[in-house]
């Protein structure tokens, strides 16, 4: 089945299957805030006073304000009503970097927190970069830097991943970050533009299940997508 919240009409099919399942709920039982970044179906972002906040209603769940994390201008959210992905600017030594977050509006609890934007791989360190285009699906999040780094992320990796095509270098995984490959000859509007994060059909239960994400790019306009496969788990913390 696919993740708890790619669609609407899904998660109204799942209500209807748990038994004593409230009535479902949208974001307009999420209160309009000041500074709202992110309206979705089922919930809201917005920042006030340097920090991110969201609000949820999936599983028909009432509505409550959670604190996400730090938020400054020139941050960058992706929201899809439940999980949020963002960047936060970041200067040491007069160097200007981004940082990456992510969590859930339902719990507040976050699985990224101010991490680099290059993961460590086989043949480097971890390292700083600043973005171009950030993703966000479900429990999986994607990259690509303005130095052509292309990364995908997610919050409980259940496999190792698979190449899509012929990438620079082999994949290593540096926990539940993922350096796809480098590409600092392509221009970093078209690779970013490029990008495709794809979550795939998977199985599971209402409770949780494991969904393959597939993110890809197109490095030459006239070449193949390539990218990688991995698959992530996810489990609803209510439920039972």
């Amino acid at each position: 089945m696919n993740a708890r919240h790619l669609a609407l009409p899904a998660l109204l099919a799942t209500l209807a299957l748990v038994p004593g399942a409230a009535q479902a709920r949208t974001s307009h039982d999420c209160p309009k805030r000041a500074g709202t970044l992110s309206v979705k179906p089922l919930g809201r972002a917005w920042h006030q006073a340097g920090s991110l906040y969201a609000c949820t209603t999936v599983y028909g769940r009432a509505p409550r304000l959670r604190r996400l994390g730090p938020w400054k201008p020139g941050t960058t959210v992706v929201f899809d009503g439940v999980d949020a992905v963002w960047t936060v600017p970041l200067v040491r030594a007069g160097v200007r970097s981004d940082r990456v977050w992510a969590a859930s509006a339902q719990t507040g609890r976050r699985w990224l927190s101010g991490t680099r934007l290059i993961p460590a791989s086989a043949g480097a360190p971890a390292g700083e970069a600043r973005v171009q285009r950030l993703l966000g699906r479900d429990e999986g999040a994607a990259w690509v830097t303005r130095s052509g780094q292309v990364v995908l992320a997610l919050h409980a990796p259940e496999s190792d991943p698979e190449a899509v095509g012929a990438l620079p270098a082999p994949l290593q995984a540096d926990r539940a970050l993922l350096l796809i490959g480098t590409w600092p000859a392509a221009a970093p509007d078209a690779l970013a533009a490029s990008a495709r994060l794809e979550e795939l059909e998977g199985d599971g239960d209402e409770c949780g299940g494991v969904n393959p994400y597939r993110l890809t790019v197109q490095p030459d306009a006239a070449g193949p997508r390539v990218g990688a496969l991995w698959s992530g788990g996810w489990s609803r913390p209510d439920c039972g």
